[in-house]
């Protein structure tokens, strides 16, 4: 009897294992959303001190700047036109990466698979991986050197709309640039170079094609495009190549504020290449955040569309958040460290605050952000400049006043 309950209760949490991941996972997640739902209401407890230096600071240009600064007990101590809707430029990212982050896991992987279809012929499964390469396309094609086909097979490829190459609001001038690359799942080493792509297809085709004479495969196989909505009947799986996992890539879209790994995870994430928005999976995750998010656009998931808006005020509250979420650690490591590494590092900065301000940086033309926390203040911060020359001269100031003011009376 005593070993039957046991095998009852094996069976029991194995099942709980296979449909939840495991229970830490799970009871991570609840106690996640738990967390959030009960955290503390942000107030303005202003400290006055701090308040007036930075409001004389930016006296001049107080119109083009927005600055928040919250405690980690909820306090703002900081607010110069904090529900100011701004342009954000990168520090968009800091939404959209939690979301993939959130949705997906630190473990999940972007995988190119060679799969054989019922009818003998093969089909690349893409998946947009970042930093797969012609190294990597001819790794997934090697094995096919042991088959001696009858007849020449088609290696299929999916076709996709180049309507969804881009997010809508993208600047034409923006999608010739090498940041600006086409987003597809057919990629070979981001779609760019010294600058972006035209066609992503059109140069995977090209790639695969050369793959195939460089390994004598030509007279075997050859390329065929098929439409994107065509089904297919897979029977086996002969070959995948595996990106980084997900909490490494990470490090590309927050550190190095690469935007075609932030929009390939975007997508990832909502399951859907289509990239529409605003899109509702990704408005009721922000608002199951609760924070502030009333004046915030969405226009793409990295930041390079001049339509997006975000306030400091809300920015800041989500970084609050993002503390208690349960991939916290991985979230914030992927941030830039001041003077250190990532898109801060050679940013002329006080020595005092190198290795000290971990944040997420932002650029566009007339667009400055930085976002993040002051490592061993408990001080969350959200700064954005629109339209102002010399923009991070002057935030590297805010952050020092900032830094160097401990008198609140």
């Amino acid at each position: 009897m005593i070993k039957k309950i046991y095998i009852y209760i094996g069976l029991i949490l194995l099942l709980v294992n296979i449909v939840n991941g495991n229970l830490f996972s799970l009871f991570s997640y609840i106690r996640q959303r738990d967390n959030i739902k009960k955290i503390s209401p942000e107030k303005f407890n202003i400290c006055k001190s701090l308040q007036n230096k930075l409001e004389d600071y930016t006296f001049n240009f107080n119109s083009n700047i927005s600055v928040s600064v919250l405690d980690d007990s909820g306090d703002f101590i900081v607010d110069i036109n904090g529900k100011i809707p701004r342009i954000p430029a990168s520090n968009q990212k800091i939404l959209s990466s939690a979301f993939s982050l959130d949705k997906l896991g630190p473990s999940y992987t972007l995988n190119t698979s060679l799969k054989e279809l019922n009818d003998g012929s093969l089909f690349i499964d893409a998946s947009g991986d970042p930093d797969f390469d012609k190294t990597h396309l001819e790794e997934l094609i090697s094995d096919l050197n042991n088959n001696n086909p009858t007849l020449r097979l088609p290696i299929i490829i999916n076709s996709s709309n180049n309507t969804n190459w881009w997010p809508s609001s993208w600047s034409y001038a923006d999608r010739k640039e090498e940041y600006g690359a086409p987003i597809s799942k057919y990629s070979i080493a981001s779609n760019s170079s010294i600058n972006a792509l035209n066609n992503p297809i059109n140069n995977f085709i090209n790639k695969l094609e050369t793959a195939l004479r460089k390994n004598n495969l030509s007279k075997k196989y050859f390329v065929k495009v098929v439409n994107e909505n065509n089904p297919h009947d897979f029977i086996s799986t002969i070959k995948v190549i595996n990106s980084a996992p997900l909490y490494i890539l990470l490090n590309l879209v927050n550190s190095e504020s690469h935007n075609f790994t932030a929009e390939v995870l975007f997508r990832h994430s909502l399951n859907d290449w289509s990239h529409d928005f605003p899109n509702l999976k990704y408005s009721n995750w922000i608002k199951d955040q609760n924070f502030n998010s009333d004046n915030f656009t969405f226009a793409d998931a990295s930041g390079l569309s001049r339509k997006n808006r975000v306030t400091t005020y809300g920015l800041s509250q989500f970084l609050r958040r993002m503390k208690l979420n349960r991939f916290a650690d991985y979230y914030f490591s992927s941030f830039s460290i001041l003077g250190v590494r990532g898109s801060l590092a050679n940013v002329n900065a006080p020595e005092s605050l190198k290795g000290r301000i971990l944040a997420k940086s932002g650029r566009l033309n007339d667009v400055r952000s930085v976002s993040g926390i002051i490592l061993g203040e408990g001080k969350f911060f959200s700064i954005i400049v629109n339209n102002m020359d010399d923009s991070t001269k002057h935030i590297m100031k805010v952050l020092s006043i900032v830094d160097n003011t401990k008198n609140c009376n």
